[in-house]
């Protein structure tokens, strides 16, 4: 429920929103309209580009077609901005440049098309769409363009008079333009948590973005280079299936899916806010003092730069952290990711052998956790999940991403100390989950990681690795079929 003042400021930021109704010609038109640095890459594929494409032919009998909406911060009269506007790109797109690249696109296709070219140049010119203009400098937007321009001209080259009319001046899109960066990103935000379906990782890019409104572009920009760097199924991969699940399964709480309900997960505090609560007092200590060592002159002659010594379940630090912290987990998760895809051996006749694999490849992808010799323990368990015959089912992935969550949130917290008495116990413990079901459902995974003896709830309150490694785990009745080779290994620890 909101309380009265939550109504009125609500109501206040409602009151600015001014929504117009522009013509697809007008807005790719729109003098001084730019892609801030800070954006995503252009990432459109072919089936989005061919989807907008027939959209436009379905409705082209109709008076007008409304495509989407547009929101746009206009820099030039945001009296909060701390630089003073000295180029004339100042209409920033925050949410719609997807579309309204691949609408600019279209137009310069019909542009140039021979079929189209002369109806086309009697509503606008190439010299006025701006988006051209923009020099874009990720390799994946330019590539993506390339190939959806390619898609273009063949969709569009039969474009009749009457469709080319109706492209430009009966398609419409609603664009909303705000003068205060924090409330374009704040009406982004909310209008995507209502329903537009964007990705988790998108939205609390948009939030962390705007928590970041004391840098300018190029600072903006750097910190998120990382993220954009990523592609969509990466990110997804990273919040939904470790971050999120650890971070929840060490609260005891249920970690199946992450959604824009749930997504607060990742939301935390703004260090430059006011409020100096005394629980982000130790952030702003480790905050301050990362920056002042990695700034300091010795830096110059040491190189020893250090990242901000985040933990996966401290309270999220917005802004500026919060993309060093997602790049710095992506290293770690790729680490044991890694060790999933393994280089299986070939016979005589060149054909690839089941359940053998390259353990040369297999013991230099687990350096990171320092095994030295194909006999220990640790390299041993590595080498049965990634070579026993079930792995591949999709309950033994949900086991396994269980067990791949429990290794790094043990690794984050205490390194890579006793690793060898505790993956005896993080693999008995997950698998064990495994070998006592016939199936494996993500509900029995996701409950298994959230009961009371739980090691995630046994490493949140661990001081020392002992108190992970000296957890009690009984013998198990096996159930499960396909899991040969990890019976073996639970009878030679003595588990079953």
């Amino acid at each position: 429920m909101h309380n009265n003042n939550n109504i009125a400021v609500e109501q206040e930021f409602v009151n600015k929103i001014d929504p117009k109704v522009q013509t697809v010609r007008d807005l790719i038109c729109l003098e001084n309209l730019t892609i801030p640095e800070y954006q995503r890459p252009y990432k459109w594929q072919s089936k989005n580009v061919k989807q907008l494409i027939e959209d436009v032919l379905l409705h082209k009998e109709k008076s007008a077609y409304r495509i989407g909406t547009v929101v746009i911060y206009d820099k030039s009269k945001d009296i909060y901005t701390d630089q003073e506007v000295t180029k004339k790109d100042y209409f920033h797109i925050v949410d719609g440049q997807q579309r309204l690249i691949t609408l600019t696109l279209i137009a310069y296709s019909l542009l140039n098309e021979p079929n189209t070219k002369e109806i086309a140049e009697k509503i606008i010119t190439g010299s006025q769409l701006s988006l051209l203009k923009v020099k874009f400098t990720s390799d994946i937007t330019k590539n993506n363009m390339a190939l959806n321009y390619d898609i273009i001209k063949r969709e569009i080259s039969h474009f009749t008079v009457d469709e080319i009319k109706f492209f430009f001046n009966k398609c419409e899109l609603i664009c909303i333009t705000l003068t205060d960066i924090s409330e374009a990103f704040q009406f982004f935000d909310s209008q995507n948590d209502r329903g537009k379906g964007l990705d988790p990782h998108d939205l609390l890019k948009a939030f962390h973005l705007r928590e970041m409104s004391s840098l300018n572009e190029l600072e903006k920009a750097a910190c998120i280079k990382d993220w954009e760097e990523k592609e969509d199924r990466e990110l997804q991969d990273l919040f939904s299936n470790y971050l999120f699940r650890v971070r929840r399964w060490s609260k005891r709480k249920q970690g199946r899916y992450l959604n824009s309900n749930n997504a607060s997960t990742f939301k935390g505090v703004t260090l430059d806010d006011s409020l100096n609560y005394p629980y982000a007092y130790p952030l702003r200590i480790n905050n301050v003092f990362t920056d002042e060592f990695n700034t300091h002159l010795h830096r110059k002659i040491d190189l020893n730069i250090k990242p901000y010594p985040f933990q996966i379940d401290q309270v999220i630090i917005n802004g500026k952290r919060f993309f060093e912290m997602i790049a710095f987990y992506q290293y770690k998760v790729n680490q044991i990711k890694q060790t999933h895809n393994i280089i299986n051996i070939k016979n005589e006749k060149g054909r690839f052998v089941k359940g053998t694999i390259d353990k040369k490849d297999l013991l230099e992808k687990l350096q990171f956790l320092e095994v030295k010799s194909e006999k220990d323990i640790v390299y041993r368990i590595f080498e049965t999940l990634a070579s026993y015959i079930g792995r591949n089912r999709t309950g033994d992935k949900y086991v396994r991403n269980i067990f791949d969550c429990a290794l790094l949130y043990y690794i984050d917290k205490f390194g890579n100390k006793n690793l060898d008495k505790v993956l005896v116990k993080l693999f008995v413990w997950a698998y064990s989950l495994r070998l006592t079901s016939k199936a494996v459902q993500l509900a029995s995974a996701d409950n298994h990681a959230v009961v009371w003896n739980s090691v995630f709830n046994v490493i949140r309150e661990a001081t020392q690795p002992k108190e992970v490694y000296n957890i009690d785990l009984g013998k198990i009745e096996i159930q499960s079929t396909n899991t040969k080779k990890i019976e073996t290994l639970f009878t030679e620890l003595k588990y079953i």
